[in-house]
């Protein structure tokens, strides 16, 4: 069996070493989503003097709060403690900028065509010739109406589709065999009949109804063009033969596609007019126009002309996409931010998760829908997509081929002001999205479901019933530039040159019920008469030009053109080299000059972290019923924590309590200034440490009325860069010069930390090293003293430096280090000798303890030098009941502020006995630097723990180990109480019971488990990806039941303390009662009766104050009281305490024998 420790109580010597504390409490576990507030600190602590400030920061996992759906957050955040000092100086950002962009640069001269004239360049194009004769012409379909397909000579280029079915071949007498020819019946030649770059080409297929465009498996048959600069005649009014330069062999059962094509940079001003049957329906597909899409490689981005909009409530963006190696990575398809670089609407399309997000919303928070999206939504197949924000009914949506896919409610900020737009990566120019968009809409309105599902497959045209609201479309057809063709004519700025290509089949308005009067012909003899060389002409691309001027706190674009850098017409060979380049000059140069605005005036407020922190891993993850807390030192941020206080602190994760305790005295050294050396905590970039980028030295004067400073860090590495995922999981080296003398190198790499944290069992991989932190707790500091090195008023150089970037792994250098650098000066020493013991690592019964306590193993106290002078010798004095002291004698060398742990040895356990009921462990730090040495302030000299009894364990019982099949990885051991090894096993093999019986002298005892690789005995990650199998310990009487069940996931260890054979077997509990002793002090004959929960059993034991026992008694019992009647003359005099136990519950009182 098992019991608590039991804790003897006498009385109490009412000794108190309690100091003068003011409590201020902040943030509460009711401030559910407020992490940022004011808060008025009293007045009077301006004026008053602290050994030391302390801040409390308490965690609760609950259902209550917001950031997702785990009581506790899922992911382990970076969390900041920052206090915002309100200096009441007003300064305001200037910003430079240039007067001219060009495709998104800024040259010092643009020069451009911008009288409207277009510029050409030639491209060599075979025709093949080709006449003769066909026997047979069977026509195929009818003529009942005139259109203008299959080409339509207006446009700069048209691609129509038809299906010949193999029963129409057959009901018209064409049999299997090779096609030669094809009759096409021209009503009009329209202005002159010509037709350039045609292209007929035909392809079997078991389809008999087109829906949209079939894009492979063709064979061209024909490509002669008729007049222009062709060799041959144009077309004439009534029938044409096209005699096919490659016969087509039909099969006599499939059913044929024949496509029509053509391009012309000069389109007719009146289309040919074609015989056609107006009764084709769902066997023909056709569109009008060169079909173009913008491109993004994961370089380039484009700038839309729309700016510095207000959009209230409603927006909708559509457009289609085709995604292109995006799966997995970060991107943003698109951003538009506002004129202090708010996020105003962003598409992750998708971020690295998967997950498609859609931002919308003014303000520094904006509002959020989101869930996973497919590989067929993100990469390799054409989408359309539309978002919409509807803010008056709070509701956001996205609709894929006009079908709701997502929608969200409760999002009711409006979208805001939108200063610039950028398609293809966010506002900073990453996360660059890569594939094609096509068809790109935004409108002022939220387009209802009917709206979008009625026209995502069209052309946008004035019948569209929000054409008005349209504000930008870029269809990306005809030109290598956009073309806004909505009424406002926006402009489209790319950031590099071929972005607009035209290589892929239209998306919209693709079908056609109409076909062309079409013959077929077969026999008969098709001649090929060589080759005619012919030049095809495309339209050059364009820059674009904006313009912008300074207006209101940012830059406005004021103008834009669209014009040609100066150059050639080229024409190009066969093999692609320019044979003829005809040169066309400029007639407007923009001569760039910076232009500046200012951004509004604002108060200089200083952001000062004062502490980190990171958050647990929340899933199935829980921080006890009253939380958990940490405790950071911010005493050199006490001159920020004065009147009123404006902070922020951690996220909405887990419910917070922070509090802060001013301890009035006097500290080693009083603060003057903290100052950040270079910017308060901000993020680096490896690379940008390593080359000196940031960080680099810097001259800094030192106040003239301090003694002494001293350099304090704060540094944790991210990110998941290069082959070693570098900087969360790589060690590096850090280093500071000072004047250009290295003086301090550290490594912030925390081997076993993380393993050792009390928060066990989170949800991700919490257990493993990390670089300068471990998710669930909090970021440890490093200070270096830096006043041997320099003098007081002079100006000291301070230069940060770290290792290079492996040159086998430069991809390290895009990880990053969040790093604080803070300057403290100090007043001289305030004491000579002192010193004092400033914490209780065991016994202790804070929760950051737990891994270590409840124990009775030998305690362990910080002891520091707080003077000036070496601390080389000192008495600690340790207690639970006052007067039944220990007394250690340490000796070393300690310098000013340095610290040791040191271990208190105790040789007789009946120190342990509580005779004051306080569960209270005083350690008292005296005789500094020899006997009777002069402790100048005493009030640091003694500090005080809480803590609870160790389990006990009576009798003989065993440890049952079964090991996983890593058991090289584990070792474990039995240590006494002053930490010599009874037992261990660092031997073990793999999938393995070991079964060890102890029966133990009365004692202290520690059963430690290790694991090397800091994953316990059983976790998830190691069992997911290393194949780790499951191991277990428990320690169980033997014949009696179970003691303790280490928890699997434990880290690097876990340690079970218990004592043995110096406790009762008795559980204490407080409750209300009254016992009654009469007399006492008394000197013999007494009464002792009891009124509380009795229920009929009541059993009186008497101890001395060594926690012997001196008399057990039956009392007599009824349901609520109990009386015994004692003659004891023969006990010693002093004092006693009785201790009755009943059915219920257990009592206590002392008793003095005179």
């Amino acid at each position: 069996m098992k019991a608590k420790l039991f804790i003897l109580f006498l009385f109490c010597l009412n000794l108190s070493f309690a100091q003068d504390t003011t409590w201020v409490q902040t943030f509460t576990f009711d401030s559910i989503t407020t992490r940022r507030a004011n808060f008025e600190f009293p007045s009077e602590l301006n004026n008053k003097r602290f050994e030391k400030v302390l801040m409390y920061y308490k965690l609760k996992c609950s259902p209550l709060t917001t950031w997702d759906q785990f009581d506790c957050g899922e992911w382990d955040y970076l969390t900041y403690t920052r206090v915002y000092n309100h200096t009441g100086l007003l300064d305001s950002t200037q910003v430079i900028g240039k007067k001219y962009l060009a495709n998104t640069l800024s040259p010092d001269t643009i020069s451009i065509t911008s009288s409207g004239t277009n510029y050409y360049d030639y491209y060599y194009r075979e025709e093949n010739i080709t006449n003769g004769f066909t026997a047979n012409q069977e026509e195929i379909t009818d003529f009942n109406t005139t259109g203008k397909f299959p080409f339509n000579t207006e446009h700069k280029a048209g691609r129509f589709q038809m299906i010949i079915t193999a029963s129409e071949l057959s009901a018209n007498n064409v049999p299997a065999g090779d096609l030669k020819s094809l009759l096409l019946y021209i009503d009009n030649i329209g202005t002159n009949g010509e037709l350039i770059s045609p292209t007929i080409s035909l392809k079997t297929t078991s389809d008999s109804v087109l829906n949209s465009f079939h894009q492979s498996g063709f064979t061209e048959v024909y490509n002669m063009s008729a007049g222009g600069n062709s060799t041959q005649a144009p077309l004439i009014d009534g029938p044409n033969e096209f005699f096919f330069h490659t016969p087509f062999t039909w099969n006599g059962t499939d059913n044929i596609i024949i496509e029509f094509y053509f391009e012309n940079e000069t389109p007719a001003a009146n289309s040919i007019l074609f015989e056609n049957d107006a009764n084709y329906n769902g066997k023909s597909a056709s569109y009008n126009g060169k079909n173009g899409c913008l491109n993004f490689d994961g370089t380039n981005h484009a700038l839309l002309e729309l700016s510095d909009t207000l959009i209230n409530d409603e927006i909708t963006i559509e457009f289609w996409a085709k995604g292109m190696g995006n799966t997995g990575v970060n991107t943003s398809i698109l951003e538009s931010y506002d004129t202090i670089n708010n996020r105003i609407i962003n598409i992750h399309m998708p971020w690295s998760n998967n997950n498609l997000y859609f931002d919308a919303g003014e303000g520094s928070a904006y509002d959020r829908i989101y869930t996973g999206a497919s590989g067929s939504e993100i990469d390799g197949t054409w989408n359309h997509w539309s978002f919409v924000k509807k803010q008056n009914t709070g509701e956001m949506f996205i609709y894929k081929n006009g079908v709701l896919w997502l929608n969200g409610t409760g999002k009711d900020k409006n979208v805001g002001y939108i200063h610039r737009f950028i398609i293809g990566s966010n506002k900073n120019l990453g996360n660059n999205w890569k594939g094609k968009i096509d068809e790109f809409r935004i409108f002022n309105s939220a387009l209802s479901d009917t709206v979008i599902q009625n026209n995502y497959d069209k052309k946008l045209t004035q019948s569209h019933p929000f054409w008005n609201n349209c504000m930008v479309y870029y269809d990306f057809d005809n030109t290598p530039y956009a073309v806004d063709q909505s009424h406002n004519n926006f402009k489209l700025m790319p950031s590099s040159y071929g972005m607009i290509q035209f290589d892929e089949l239209p998306l919209v308005d693709v079908k056609n019920n109409i076909a062309p009067r079409i013959s077929i012909g077969y026999g008969g003899v098709t001649n090929a008469n060589g080759i005619d060389s012919l030049f095809h002409k495309k339209l050059k691309e364009p820059i674009v030009v904006f313009e912008q001027q300074a207006l209101n706190y940012h830059f406005d674009i004021s103008n834009s053109w669209i014009g040609y850098e100066e150059g050639n017409e080229n024409t190009f060979d066969s093999l692609g080299q320019i044979i003829n380049a005809a040169p066309f000059s400029i007639d407007t140069n923009f001569y760039n000059t910076d232009i500046t605005h200012y951004f509004e005036p604002y108060e200089i407020i200083e952001d000062i972290e004062i502490a980190r922190y990171i958050t647990p891993y929340g899933i199935q993850f829980d921080l006890g019923p009253n939380g958990f807390s940490w405790i950071y030192d911010v005493t050199d941020y006490q001159n920020y924590l004065r009147d009123t206080v404006d902070l922020r602190a951690h996220n909405t994760q887990e419910l917070l309590d922070l509090k802060f305790a001013f301890i009035e005295g006097i500290p080693p050294r009083d603060i003057h200034k903290r100052e950040a050396i270079w910017d308060d905590f901000r993020s680096y970039s490896f690379n940008s440490m390593a080359n000196d980028n940031n960080l680099s030295a810097k001259s800094i004067k030192l106040l003239d009325t301090s003694s002494t400073y001293k350099i304090k860090t704060r540094m944790t590495g991210h990110g998941h860069q290069g082959n070693a995922n570098c900087c969360e999981w790589v060690a590096n080296n850090h280093q500071i010069k000072i004047d250009g003398t290295p003086r301090f190198n550290w490594n912030i790499w925390q081997p076993t930390e993380c393993g050792d944290n009390p928060n066990i069992s989170q949800g991700g991989t919490w257990p493993y090293a990390r670089e300068g932190w471990c998710p669930g707790d909090k970021v440890k500091e490093y200070e270096f003293e830096l006043t041997p090195y320099v003098t007081p008023g002079d100006s000291v150089s301070i230069d940060y430096d770290v290792n290079d970037v492996p040159s086998n792994d430069q991809g390290q250098g895009s990880g990053n280090y969040i790093a604080a650098f803070d300057l403290v000066s100090y007043s001289a020493p305030n004491f000579q000798n002192d010193a004092a013991i400033v914490d209780v690592l065991n016994p202790n019964n804070w929760e950051y303890y737990s891994k270590w306590n409840p124990t009775c193993s030998n305690p362990r106290v910080l002891l520091k030098n707080t003077g000036e002078q070496m601390l080389t010798s000192c008495k600690i004095r340790c207690w639970i009941t006052y007067g039944n002291f220990i007394e250690y004698e340490w000796t070393g060398n300690l310098a000013f502020l340095e610290e040791i742990v040191v271990e208190i040895p105790v040789t007789d356990q009946t120190w342990w006995h509580d005779l004051e009921g306080n569960l209270t462990f005083t350690a008292q730090v005296y005789d500094v630097n020899g006997p009777f040495g002069d402790d100048e302030y005493t009030q640091n000299s003694v500090k005080q723990s809480k803590f609870d009894a160790p389990e006990v364990i009576n009798g003989p019982f065993f440890v049952w180990l079964k090991t996983n099949n890593k058991a090289n990885e584990n070792n474990y051991r039995l240590i006494d109480g002053e930490g010599n090894i009874i037992f261990e096993r660092n031997q073990l093999d793999n999938n393995t019971d070991y079964k060890d019986t102890f029966d133990l002298a009365p004692g202290c005892y520690s059963i430690i488990i290790e694991d090397s690789d800091n994953d316990g005995l059983s976790f998830w990650y190691s069992a997911q990806v290393e194949g780790e199998t499951a191991g277990t310990m428990r320690v169980r009487l033997v014949g009696g039941g179970y003691l303790e069940f280490f928890p699997g996931d434990f880290g690097n260890y876990h340690r079970y303390n218990f004592s043995v054979g110096f406790a009762l077997d008795v559980k204490e509990e407080d409750l209300d009662h009254e016992i009654a002793v009469f007399p006492n002090p008394t000197n013999g004959d007494c009464t002792i009766e009891v009124n509380g929960s009795v229920y009929e059993d009541a059993q009186l034991y008497i101890y001395d104050i060594m926690g012997k026992e001196i008399l057990v008694k039956e009392m007599n019992a009824s349901q609520y009281f109990a009386d015994a009647h004692l003659d004891i003359s023969d006990f010693k005099s002093g004092r006693y305490i009785i201790k009755i136990i009943t059915n219920k519950r257990t009592y206590t009182k002392e008793l003095i024998k005179k």
